[in-house]
C-alpha cells in the first residue's frame, strides 16, 4: 500500500522542481523528503525523476503517476472534510492575486461573517494554481485574457466571477481621445513583470506597431496608478481597478479589445465543501 505522506512529498517535489523547496512547503528537512521519494520510488521499483542540476524533472513514470497521485490526495482530503461536516462555520483556505481580492473579496467580508471563516493568501496565478493543486488552498482567484488561451486542467472546476475590459490609463491632463497609436514616444508603465496584464500590454503594444519606452514595471496596482497620476507615464490595467482612482487619472476612449475574466477555481473533489464559499462569491 501507498504511503500517503510520501505521495505527498512526491507531488510537493514534482510542483516545485526541487527537495529543498517542497521541504520548506511540508516543514520537514531535506534528507527526510529524499528518504520519502526514494522509498517510494524503491516500492514501486522504478524511478520517477530525472535528476539534473540540482533540479528534480519527472520522467513518464512520473508524469503518469503525478495526477493519480493527487486524486489520492484529494480523496484524503474529501474525508477530513467529511469527517469535519458538523462544525457550524466552516473555515476556507483561498489564494489569488490582490486586485482580486480587494475587488471581489473585501465588499464581501461581512456578508460571509458569520456563515463562514477565510485565510486569505495573496499569491500571483501560477503559485495559488499549483498550491490547488497540491491541497493547501481550497480556492483560488485566478484570470483569464481573451487574448491569451489558457489550458484548463480537468481535474478543477472554474466559475466566473467577473469579466471587465483593459483599458488605456492616462495623467489627468492628457485627453481621453488618445490612443495607443499616439504614445509610441511616452513613457509605459507595465503592470508587473511577466504577470498576464503585461502580457496583454504587450500584445497591444505589438498591434499599435509601436516599441515605447518603458518608464516602470510595478506589480502593485495602487503605485502603479499613483504614478500615472503623477505624470511618471501610461499604462494599461483592468477596468475593475479604476473605481477609486478616476479623478486623479483620464481613462481613454478607445476600446483596446482585451477582455479579462476574474475566475474561482477549485479542485473537483472538493466541490461539495467549498460550495457554500464559490455560491457566495457568484
Amino acid at each position: 500500500m501507498m504511503d500517503l505522506g510520501q505521495l505527498r512529498s512526491f507531488a510537493e517535489v514534482a510542483e516545485r522542481g526541487t527537495i529543498a523547496a517542497a521541504a520548506e512547503a511540508r516543514g520537514y528537512t531535506a534528507p527526510a523528503i529524499s528518504q520519502h521519494v526514494a522509498k517510494l520510488e524503491a516500492q514501486i521499483k522504478v524511478p520517477l525523476f530525472d535528476r539534473a542540476g540540482g533540479r528534480l524533472q519527472l520522467n513518464s513514470a512520473g508524469a503518469a503517476l503525478l495526477p493519480l497521485a493527487l486524486e489520492l490526495l484529494d480523496l484524503e482530503q474529501v474525508a477530513r472534510t467529511t469527517a469535519q461536516e458538523w462544525q457550524a462555520t466552516p473555515h476556507f483556505r483561498i489564494a489569488g492575486f490582490a486586485s482580486a481580492i480587494s475587488t471581489l473579496i473585501v465588499p464581501r467580508l461581512d456578508e460571509l461573517a458569520g456563515q463562514l471563516t477565510l485565510e486569505i493568501i495573496e499569491a500571483e496565478d501560477s503559485e495559488a494554481m499549483r498550491d490547488l493543486r497540491l491541497g493547501h488552498v481550497d480556492v483560488v482567484l485566478t484570470q483569464e485574457y481573451c487574448n491569451t488561451p489558457t489550458e484548463r486542467d480537468g481535474r478543477l472546476d472554474y466559475t466566473s466571477l467577473a469579466t471587465d475590459q483593459l483599458k488605456l490609463v492616462l495623467p489627468a491632463d492628457m485627453a481621453s481621445s488618445t490612443t495607443v497609436g499616439d504614445l509610441a514616444h511616452s513613457a509605459w508603465l507595465i503592470n508587473g513583470s511577466g504577470t498576464r496584464c503585461a502580457q496583454a500590454t504587450r500584445h497591444i503594444l505589438d498591434q499599435a506597431q509601436i516599441d515605447p519606452p518603458i518608464g516602470a514595471s510595478i506589480a502593485d496596482n495602487q503605485t502603479l496608478l499613483a504614478l500615472v497620476a503623477a505624470g511618471h507615464g501610461v499604462t494599461v490595467v483592468p477596468e475593475l481597478l479604476l473605481g477609486s482612482v478616476r479623478s486623479t487619472i483620464a481613462v481613454a476612449d478607445q476600446d483596446l479589445a482585451v477582455q479579462r475574466t476574474i475566475l474561482a477555481v477549485n479542485r473537483k473533489a472538493a466541490a461539495k465543501a467549498v460550495a457554500p464559499l464559490i455560491d457566495r462569491l457568484c
